[in-house]
């Protein structure tokens, strides 16, 4: 048996614009106020040549944000709400008021407008439609049999749609794109910033001298928390539910594809628990260019623990990727920024 493990790679490969940058462009001609609004919480340029006549602005994509959306997701920093409640009430005594503070952006709003940005512009009969033309006569058109089985990390349909893939083959680790945003798990991994505010509320705690600076602050950073944890992904639940996935299947996986995915430090602790289900399993890991390699290497031997002998590469590119984007770009009406 196979366990193919899937990632975004898999989507560009097959030129869907699935990168995160397309998902400022699609914030930008959609719902701009709420990408001003982030782009303000994360301190990001969102605005360039001002046109001095019309005061009108051209928007940009800060891609050194964007290529890494979920990761960035958790180094939100404290400006995003720390100090921007009123101090002076303009009240008779000294004691403080209780405020309601609630941040400009939540973690909800960002996995709603997610959702929709997968639901209008990537996961489409019609994109799937083009795409299936294209692979049919694509000398890099990829063949799964009937044994083999899929973790799959991104929300997107493709398995199905261009494969023929069944459904019960095939685990969403993060959820799937089915109208329902609440379902998906989009987010950081980032416990060291989540600890980091947990000391700072009680370091103000400690030092709580009642007046209404201080009590804005404890509670700037209560907010601030929340949002960073509502947008934390839960690894330990999405390892478990995994496990289920294979115990259910009753799998004996004897070979691991992985394709397009960035082995992030998100993505480890699933790859460490498929390693040790079945320790003697080889490894396949794609690449996309040469540089690469090193870094996936250093992962398998270093982080997985694995030998040599056990794991191997290939290349994982397709020539027409690109045309098939443009064409999407095109059939789905995206501006680029």
């Amino acid at each position: 048996m196979i366990l193919n493990i899937i990632g975004n790679g898999f989507d560009l490969y097959h030129g869907l614009p699935s990168s995160y940058y397309y998902f400022s462009c699609f914030l930008i001609n959609n719902h701009l106020e709420f990408y001003e609004e982030m782009c303000k919480s994360y301190n990001l340029k969102y605005q360039k040549n001002s046109h001095p006549i019309t005061h009108d602005f051209d928007y940009t994509a800060e891609d050194i944000f964007w290529k890494d959306f979920e990761k960035n997701l958790g180094l939100i920093d404290d400006s995003f709400i720390v100090d921007t409640s009123i101090t002076d009430l303009g009240l008779e005594y000294d004691d403080y008021t209780e405020l309601d503070i609630k941040e400009n952006i939540t973690a909800e709003e960002i996995k709603s407008y997610f959702e929709k940005w997968i639901e209008k512009t990537l996961d489409i009969n019609k994109n799937y439609k083009l795409i299936k033309k294209y692979m049919q006569s694509s000398k890099n058109a990829i063949y799964f049999g009937e044994n083999e089985y899929f973790l799959q990390f991104n929300y997107t349909h493709t398995l199905e749609k261009i494969y023929g893939i069944k459904e019960e083959k095939i685990y969403y680790i993060h959820g799937e794109c089915n109208g329902s945003y609440s379902e998906l798990i989009v987010g950081h991994g980032n416990d060291d910033r989540i600890e980091e505010i947990e000391r700072k509320i009680s370091e103000l705690e400690e030092n709580f001298d009642y007046s209404q600076k201080n009590y804005n602050n404890i509670e700037e950073y209560k907010c601030l928390l929340n949002h960073i944890t509502d947008l934390k992904k839960n690894v330990g639940e999405c390892r478990l539910k995994s496990q289920e996935f294979y115990k259910k299947n009753e799998l004996v996986i004897d070979t691991i594809k992985i394709f397009g995915l960035s082995l992030g430090e998100v993505d480890i602790p699933y790859m460490v628990d498929i390693k040790n289900r079945w320790k003697n399993a080889k490894w396949e890991f794609s690449y996309y260019e040469e540089a690469e390699k090193d870094r996936i290497k250093e992962i398998a031997l270093d982080k997985l623990e694995l030998n040599e002998s056990n794991f191997k590469f290939f290349k994982f590119s397709n020539e027409t990727a690109s045309k098939i984007k443009n064409e999407i770009i095109q059939l789905q009406n995206i501006k680029e920024w």
